[in-house]
This record gives structure tokens, C-alpha cells and sequence, in this order.
């Protein structure tokens, strides 16, 4: 394989690896293994394409005025984020997760995985590689298919390795490992970006809850005879998940008799997530029978079965229904 040829396999793999990182991100349930074992091929491919890959850089390295070439910085930079991302990535299929750090291997990974895509970007538009028509000949196709069965060797060994390190049952589809732990002190106190814990007074807290043109406000006192109870996995997007019996009141009973449509969820600090109306959505205000501390979401806070973390919004003040469809908003919260 060329140097020229390896680049542009790069220019593909590197944005299809984040785009498959990226589906294992939201994806909470179903068939997330397929997802996970393609992510894994995509990125591994990079590392089989490294001995034609370094064979360009030790090449331009070697021309005249390389250092004050426009581009090097951001070329060091596109190598350092791809081998972060890798290295972060293979740590956490074998279990290093660092569930209580400020940051997670997971949080590495996707971090280092978004730079890279942003920089390999920026280099392609600095270092243009046109295609060629023999670019898709037979030939290069058996040699893309070649490397990617190598890749899938090595996703297979990494896999393999990632069973040996951890017990089983301990690790979900979506790549997250058991806390642990399982007692609710174990949790940890985490929240979409840039949110913090806010300070709310449980006697003044009210949820206001609008439908067909009319609110009503709630206050805990009202909420606590609902006495619902669902046990839900809470899997986050830090790599970790833990298990427990949440309680409160399910958000259909907050709603005429019948409901359907879609409901909008917004927290105190104004992050806010639209989902379907189902009898799972619990409105939780305890957790294995003791009430939710405020870093874990009091007064009250949304479980989501079968979603990952993001959707289970806390310091839940305000529920909007209607029938709007539940994809319109982002995939993922903008702020």
C-alpha cells in the first residue's frame, strides 16, 4: 500500500471510528455489541495502518523547511490525540475506568476521539490527497480487506483480553463496567458539562407540570403518596453503570388519564431532555428506600429505563407535554 493510499483510508477510518463511538454513546439498549465491535475494527485499523503512515511522516520530516512548514503543530497534535485516543480506548475494554477520578478512561477516549476528528479534518484540508480512480480497483480493495481482517484480529485479542480482566456479568453492551460497589454513597456525583449541584429548598421546591394548556404545581408533599417503584440501571456515559430500586411517582400519573405524546424534562439548571410518554418514566424522589441526596438529583429526578445517563435529568422543576415527536431536539444536550 502506498503512502498516498494509507492517507486517504485515514480520511475514511478516523471520522467513521468517532461516527461508530458515537452511536455506542447514545445507544443505551438493543443491539449494541454489533456497534461496538465495528468501532472497535474501524479504530484498530488505524494502528494497521501505521508502518505505511509513519513511512509519510518520516518522509516529510526529512524535506527541507519541514519545521517551519504551516501545519506541523496541528499534524503533532492529529498523532497525539489518535494514540490517546487508542491507548484510552483498549485501557477501558479491560476494565481501567476510574469511575470515582474527575475523569474517566471513557471520557479520554470520546475526548481525544472528537480532537482527532476535528484535526484530521483540519490536516486534510492542509494536506490535500485528490482520489484516483485506481483507488477503487480490485487491488486496493483486497488490501483494505486484508488490513481490516488484521484489525479484526486484533479488536478479537483485545476483546478477549477485556474477558480475562473482568468478571463476568460485571461489563454492559454499551462498554460501561459495574461500580464497584453497589450502595448509593458509590455513585458518583456527576452532571452534564457545565452544571452544578444547585441549592434547593425541599419546602419551597414545586414541579410545574403543564398539558392541553393548563399547569399545575407540585410540591413533595404532593408527589409523596405516589409510592412507584422501579428498579432501573443507571449507565453513564463515563463508562460505568450501577443498579438500583428508585421511588416516587410515574410521570403518567402527573397527566390526564390516557396521555400520550412526549414529554419535556427540565432541571433546575435549565439542561432539559424530550422523551417518549411511557409508564417507565418515574419521577424519582428515593433511592433503595432513602431519600436522593442533591448531588445525585433531590428533590426529584427522571429515571429513564433503558437510556443512558444523560436522559435521566436531575433537580427536575418543570414537565411540558405535548404531542411533538421526541427527535427534534439534539441527540446529544448542546449545553
Amino acid at each position: 500500500m502506498s503512502g498516498r493510499l494509507a492517507n486517504l483510508a485515514l480520511l475514511v477510518v478516523v471520522p467513521l471510528a468517532a461516527a461508530t463511538g458515537f452511536a455506542m454513546f447514545i445507544v443505551g439498549s438493543g443491539p449494541v455489541w454489533p456497534v461496538a465491535v465495528l468501532h472497535g475494527v474501524v479504530a484498530l485499523v488505524v494502528v494497521v495502518l501505521v508502518p505505511w503512515k509513519s513511512t509519510v511522516v518520516r518522509r516529510g520530516l526529512r524535506r527541507s523547511g519541514r519545521l517551519a512548514r504551516p501545519g506541523r503543530v496541528e499534524s503533532l497534535a492529529l498523532g497525539i490525540s489518535v494514540v490517546l485516543a487508542l491507548v484510552s480506548g483498549v485501557a477501558h475494554v479491560v476494565g481501567a475506568v476510574f469511575a470515582s477520578s474527575r475523569l474517566t478512561t471513557l471520557q479520554v477516549h470520546v475526548g481525544a476521539g472528537i480532537l482527532a476528528v476535528v484535526l484530521t479534518i483540519a490536516h486534510a484540508r492542509q494536506r490535500r490527497v485528490r482520489p484516483r480512480r485506481t483507488d477503487l480497483s480490485r487491488r486496493s480493495f483486497v488490501r483494505m480487506a486484508a488490513l481490516t481482517s488484521i484489525a479484526g484480529v486484533l479488536e478479537a485479542g483485545v476483546q478477549v483480553s477485556g474477558a480475562l480482566t473482568a468478571r463476568r456479568g460485571i461489563r454492559r453492551p454499551t462498554g460501561s463496567f459495574q461500580l464497584t460497589s453497589s450502595s448509593v454513597a458509590a455513585i458518583p456525583a456527576t452532571s452534564w458539562l457545565f452544571d452544578q449541584v444547585p441549592t434547593v429548598d425541599p419546602a419551597e421546591w414545586r414541579l410545574i407540570v403543564t398539558t392541553g394548556g393548563t399547569s399545575r404545581g407540585w410540591s413533595l408533599a404532593d408527589l409523596a403518596p405516589g409510592h412507584d417503584r422501579q428498579v432501573a440501571v443507571l449507565d453513564c456515559t463515563g463508562g460505568w453503570w450501577t443498579e438500583h430500586a428508585w421511588s416516587g411517582v410515574r410521570v403518567s400519573r402527573l397527566l390526564p388519564p390516557g396521555a400520550t405524546g412526549t414529554v419535556e424534562v427540565t432541571s433546575m439548571t435549565g439542561y432539559s431532555r424530550r422523551l417518549p410518554l411511557t409508564d417507565e418514566l418515574l419521577l424519582a424522589t428515593a433511592i433503595d428506600g432513602g431519600s436522593l441526596s442533591a448531588a445525585h438529583g433531590a428533590p426529584a429526578r427522571l429515571v429513564v429505563p433503558g437510556r443512558r445517563g444523560y436522559h435521566w435529568v436531575k433537580w427536575v422543576v418543570r414537565i411540558r407535554h405535548d404531542d411533538r415527536p421526541w427527535w427534534v431536539e439534539p441527540p446529544l444536550p448542546l449545553h
